[in-house]
């Protein structure tokens, strides 16, 4: 799968960014939830995770992205 770095939440290092790729999804890279009552809610798959990113890199994508 190819990425493409559609826009990140700093200037360098790795920190929440969201990558389109070559298959038309979108990969989000971004801070574990780890909160086990969130996760319980979430009622999450094994084959799925969370991860938490700033509002506005969501916001920025889908205008500059997206739209």
């Amino acid at each position: 799968m190819k990425l493409t770095e559609l826009d990140s939440s700093c200037d360098n290092g790795p920190c929440p960014t969201i990558y389109a790729t070559d298959t038309g999804d979108l990969v989000v890279q971004g801070f574990r939830v780890d909160d086990e009552e969130a996760l319980a809610t979430m009622q999450l798959p094994d084959t799925e995770t969370a991860v938490r990113i700033p509002i506005d890199l969501l916001v920025r994508v889908t205008r500059d992205h997206l739209s």
